[in-house]
């Protein structure tokens, strides 16, 4: 699972800026993000991407690895590149934030280390050790290499905000029922790898702050871990249908996550402008977004009701030149602008959560 910001009139003719728009100019908002793959930005490019997330007042970009397609190296070469460089300064002159969202376990626990040390890695449902997805969280052997592998990927990874958001791999049953392990559900065992990831980050960075990323098999709340201090909740209800409001389930799954974790650093996570969601992450079939103002306020408002106010939203594959030339890049900036604004409206009602309820009893 990271980035966040183009376009005054064309995208591709946006002002250059210069050294007196002085870094830091944007008041500190609440979070308006998205968030791309590294080959999105590839795309377009440094100068037209940023023209489109500046015009459209969004505050934060997050760039997404996950393992499988675009990993941490893909990431660190883009970062690296002169347009990755380019990047960065824009999005600093510009008051836009840059996060990272990835996937990092199996590339912090290298695979190949299970022909040596199986017990670094999880006991299966079925009680057979494999390599496939996460790790033995209950192995202190296999957080020493972590340890060491995180150290050095904090030397090139660094988040503008002190957010780090370090998840686990991507599954729906890829936990360790080892006899230290077991006891603990899916949610308690991220805990459990969160609040262990972020005191080795801490050293390197006593500022920073770690995500519980709850979704998928870890959406409900931990019920027998504790955060840590500077953990915070990221709701990522993946999958849900649009057309209708946020299913009971999750709902009430949120709502118990924010009796764990702290609302006022709260965020969401959502998928809005997921072209690659939409598309059933299929490269040969770029789906259009079915994007619809009206349902994004409704969720806008149910989450603020809650007392969120910190959101992004996947745009990866939407904000990319292969999308634009398929769907029209004037639809998709349209969208990016309709969602920002809708984030900045003050008048949004506060009793989103109240109306859901009421409607839901």
């Amino acid at each position: 699972m990271v980035i966040a910001l183009i376009i005054g009139c064309m995208a591709c003719c946006a002002p250059k800026q210069t050294e007196s728009d002085a870094v830091g100019i944007l008041p500190k908002e609440p979070f308006r993000g998205v968030i791309l793959y590294p080959s999105d930005i590839r795309s377009l490019g440094a100068e037209k991407l940023v023209g489109i997330l500046q015009g459209a007042g969004i505050n934060l970009l997050g760039i997404h690895s996950n393992t499988i397609t675009e990993d941490l190296d893909s990431l660190r070469i883009y970062l690296e590149s002169a347009d990755g460089q380019l990047l960065m300064g824009l999005c600093q002159k510009n008051g836009i934030d840059v996060e990272y969202e990835c996937h990092v376990l199996k590339e912090m626990l290298p695979r190949f280390l299970f022909d040596t040390h199986p017990e670094y890695f999880r006991l299966d449902a079925k009680g057979t050790r494999t390599n496939d997805l996460n790790i033995c969280f209950s192995c202190d052997e296999a957080w020493a290499v972590i340890e060491k592998s995180v150290t050095e990927l904090l030397q090139w990874l660094q988040p503008t905000t002190n957010r780090y958001f370090f998840w686990i791999d991507d599954s729906r049953d890829g936990f360790c029922y080892c006899d230290k392990c077991a006891p603990y559900s899916p949610s308690d065992q991220a805990l459990l790898y969160e609040n262990r990831m972020l005191r080795i980050i801490r050293k390197i960075n006593p500022e920073a702050t770690l995500a519980h990323l709850a979704y998928a098999s870890t959406l409900e709340a931990p019920e027998k871990v504790s955060p840590l201090e500077g953990i915070f909740l990221e709701f990522a209800p993946i999958g849900r249908d649009y057309v209708n409001s946020l299913p009971p389930e999750e709902y009430n799954a949120l709502k118990k996550n924010l009796e764990v974790f702290p609302k006022e650093t709260a965020h969401v996570l959502e998928y809005w402008l997921d072209a690659s969601m939409f598309s059933g992450w299929d490269r040969n079939n770029w789906t259009r977004v079915p994007w619809n103002p009206d349902e994004c306020q409704r969720d806008i408002e149910l989450y603020r009701g809650l007392g969120i106010e910190s959101f992004t939203t996947f745009a990866t594959w939407m904000l990319h030149q292969r999308y634009f030339e398929l769907h029209g890049q004037d639809e998709a900036v349209k969208a990016v602008d309709e969602y920002s604004s809708l984030l900045k409206q003050s008048s949004l009602s506060k009793q989103g959560s109240s109306q859901w309820e009421r409607k839901n009893q």
